[in-house]
C-alpha cells in the first residue's frame, strides 16, 4: 500500500500547531468568574486541546498512513515514565482520600487527573515535534506566551493592572499564573528557550525581538522575588553556557550583549530593592520550608511504598506536625492549610511512594542521557534548540526543589521532554542503525 507522506506530515503538523497554540494560550488564560481563577481555566483548556489532539490521532490511525519516525520508543525514558504513571495510579487506588488524590488540592489540582494529562501530552509531543524546525517552532511559541505573561507582570509592577487594581501580595508579581513562585518556575523554563532564538536565528530583526523578549522575561523573574526561581535560572544559564561553549558560530558580541543585559537586569534588581525584599522574608520562608520538609520525610518513612495518595499531604500535615515539630511551630502552623511540602520530589514520595519517585527521576536521567548523547549527531539548529531544552528542564528541576507543582510549568516540562525525544528518534531513524552506531542504543 502506498503511503501519502504529505498526509502523514499534515496530521502531525496539526498536532504540532495545537501544541504551539497551547504554549501561547495556556499560560495566559484565567478568569475571575470561578474561585480557582488561574488553575481551573488552564486545566480546562489543556483537556480541550488534548481532546482535539486525540481526535486527530484517531482519524490518522484509521487511514492508510504511518506514524512519524519520532514515535519510535525510547525505552530508557518511556519505561520509567510508564512506571511513574502506573505507580501514581496505584497510589490513587490505595489513597487515604481518593477524591482528593484524583482531583488534587484546591487551587493547585495536581492529582491523578493532572498527571494523566501530562503523560498524554508527552505522547502527543512524541508524535508532533519530529524535526529541529518544529522544536524551534515550539520554542518560539513558548517565548511568545512567556513574553505576554512577563509583560503583564511588568504592568502589575507599575500598579496599572486593570484586573487586580494594584494588588501585589508582598510586592511580588504573579501575572496570569497566579502565584509569584509559580510564575518564577514558568519563566525559568521559558528564558533559555528565548535565549536560543537569539543565538540560533539568522535574521537580525528576529534576534533583536527575541532579545527584547528574553530581557522582559528576566525582569519579570526578578520581580517575583522567588529564591527558588533565582536558583533555577542560575542552573539553567550554567547548562546553556556549557552546552553552547563550543558553538563556533556563536559570536563574541552575543556573549558581550548577553553579559550587558544580565548586568542591566541585576542593576534594576538592586535599584528597585527587589533583592533586599527577598532577604527580608528569607528567614521565615526558610523555616517554613524546613518544617514542611521534615513532616514530608516522616510521611515517607511511614508510607514508603505507595505513599498516602497524591495530594493528600495537606490532610496528613496536622497529625504529623505535632509529632515532628516543636510545639510552638506546630501550633502556629495549625492556622494554615499547608498545601504541599513545597518540594516536588518529597511531594511525589509522600503521595505516591519512593518507587514512584525513583521512576520519575529515572525518566529524567534517561532523558538527559539520550539528549546529551545525540547532540553530536543532529544539525546545528537542532543542537542549539536541544541544549536550550536541557537548560530549561534543568532549571525546572531546580525550582521544583523549593516549590509546589504548578500546571503550566509542569505541562511544559513534559511537552518539551517529549518533543526533544521525538526529534532525536526521528533523526536516528533517518540515519539508520549502521550510521547511528552506539549513540542510538537508547532508542529501539
Amino acid at each position: 500500500m502506498t503511503v501519502d507522506k504529505r498526509g502523514d506530515d499534515r496530521w502531525s503538523a496539526w498536532l504540532h500547531a495545537i501544541l504551539a497554540a497551547g504554549c501561547v494560550v495556556i499560560p495566559c488564560v484565567f478568569t475571575t468568574r470561578v474561585q480557582a481563577v488561574f488553575v481551573v481555566p488552564k486545566l480546562a483548556a489543556l483537556w480541550a486541546l488534548l481532546a482535539v489532539c486525540f481526535a486527530i490521532i484517531a482519524v490518522a490511525a484509521l487511514r492508510p498512513t504511518t506514524f512519524p519516525g519520532g514515535a519510535r520508543p525510547v525505552w530508557r525514558v518511556d519505561a520509567a515514565a510508564l512506571a511513574f504513571l502506573t505507580l501514581t495510579a496505584l497510589a490513587w487506588a490505595f489513597s487515604t482520600d481518593r477524591d482528593q488524590s484524583f482531583y488534587g488540592e484546591r487551587l493547585q489540582h495536581q492529582g491523578l487527573l493532572a498527571v494523566v494529562s501530562y503523560g498524554a501530552y508527552f505522547l502527543v509531543a512524541r508524535l508532533a515535534v519530529d524535526s529541529g524546525t518544529r522544536l524551534r517552532g515550539m520554542q518560539i511559541a513558548v517565548t511568545v506566551g512567556a513574553t505576554i505573561v512577563a509583560g503583564y507582570a511588568l504592568i502589575q509592577k507599575t500598579g496599572l493592572d486593570p484586573v487586580w487594581e494594584g494588588y501585589l501580595p508582598g510586592g511580588r508579581v504573579f501575572s496570569s499564573i497566579g502565584q509569584a513562585n509559580a510564575l518564577a518556575a514558568y519563566l525559568v523554563l521559558a528564558l533559555p528557550l528565548a535565549a536560543s532564538l537569539v543565538v540560533g536565528h539568522c535574521r537580525s530583526t528576529f534576534r533583536a525581538a527575541a532579545a527584547v523578549a528574553a530581557v522582559a522575561i528576566a525582569l519579570a523573574l526578578v520581580f517575583t522575588q522567588s529564591r527558588g526561581g533565582y536558583v533555577g535560572v542560575v542552573v539553567a544559564l550554567l547548562v546553556l553556557a556549557m552546552g553552547w561553549w563550543r558553538e563556533s558560530r556563536i559570536e563574541r558580541r552575543h556573549v558581550v550583549v548577553a553579559a550587558a543585559a544580565l548586568g542591566v537586569i541585576a542593576g534594576v534588581a538592586v535599584f528597585t530593592g527587589e533583592l533586599g525584599r527577598v532577604a527580608s522574608h528569607s528567614d521565615e520562608s526558610a523555616r517554613f520550608h524546613r518544617d514542611a520538609w521534615r513532616v514530608a520525610v516522616e510521611v515517607v518513612e511511614d508510607h514508603p511504598v505507595l505513599g498516602t495518595g497524591p495530594e493528600t499531604f495537606p490532610d496528613q500535615f496536622p497529625r504529623y506536625s505535632h509529632a515532628v515539630l516543636p510545639t510552638e511551630r506546630a501550633e502556629a502552623l495549625d492556622a494554615f492549610r499547608v498545601e504541599s511540602p513545597h518540594n516536588v520530589y518529597l511531594a511525589i514520595a509522600a503521595g505516591s511512594g519512593i518507587p514512584a519517585l525513583v521512576a520519575y527521576l529515572a525518566a529524567i536521567v534517561g532523558f538527559f542521557a539520550v539528549v546529551v548523547g545525540a547532540l553530536q549527531t543532529v544539525t546545528r539548529e537542532a543542537r542549539i534548540a536541544l541544549v536550550a531544552v536541557l537548560a530549561a528542564v534543568a532549571g525546572h528541576l531546580a525550582t521544583d526543589a523549593f516549590m509546589t507543582a504548578e500546571v503550566t510549568s509542569t505541562w511544559l516540562f513534559w511537552v518539551l521532554m517529549g518533543g526533544s525525544l521525538c526529534v532525536i528518534a526521528a533523526r536516528e531513524r533517518e540515519r539508520g542503525p549502521a550510521e547511528a552506531g552506539p549513540r542510538s542504543q537508547g532508542i529501539s
